[in-house]
């Protein structure tokens, strides 16, 4: 509604749907029915639609049902932090979000042992969690962490763990939002 505000779009009669994480089978298929009927604008307030976010699901069906669409970017924090990584990023893996709970040592396992960059999002709510594993699986490579991406208090470090650790505990590094980090042996 903003971004409408924003630009003196008229949006009282106009129907909004929301898709999260926690959006049921019935309500994509609910969604997929609107859109069959009409003509849609997917309106993202984090990033590129469809990147990393429950509207890649809805994509997905609007492909099985052969439903044309256009893609217009967006900003998104993966790219920007590709492009800023102090090393070859010509080829990179990008993982999305770690595993909470299962299979989460696994990926931070296989993580390490790669021999290409690997860029994640990660929670600011499992952040220390994640310092605090790549310190007991003894990693000693670089760690870049980047935040806050084209806003007004965007962050961008390349250390040492310790050094990463270090930037927290002295609230240089503040744990709000999601990062993107990348691991590199």
């Amino acid at each position: 509604m903003k971004l409408l505000k924003m630009y003196e779009i008229d949006y009282k009669d106009k129907q909004f749907l929301s898709l999260t994480s926690f959006t049921t089978q019935w309500k994509f298929n609910h969604y997929l029915n609107i859109l069959k009927e009409n003509n849609v604008w997917l309106v993202s307030e984090a990033g590129t639609p469809g990147l990393s976010d429950p509207w890649k699901s809805m994509i997905k069906l609007c492909n099985e049902n052969w439903l044309l669409y256009s893609i217009l970017p967006w900003a998104n924090a993966l790219v920007p932090a590709v492009v800023w990584a102090w090393f070859d990023s010509s080829e990179f893996i990008y993982l999305w979000f770690l595993p909470q709970k299962k299979g989460r040592q696994t990926a931070l396992k296989s993580i390490l042992q790669s021999k290409i960059p690997v860029f994640f999002y990660e929670s600011v709510h499992r952040f220390e969690k994640l310092l605090k594993e790549l310190n007991e699986l003894k990693f000693t490579g670089q760690i870049s962490v980047s935040r806050e991406i084209s806003k007004l208090f965007e962050q961008y470090f390349t250390w040492s763990l310790e050094e990463v650790i270090n930037l927290v505990k002295e609230k240089k590094l503040p744990l709000k939002w999601e990062f993107v980090v990348w691991l590199k042996n």
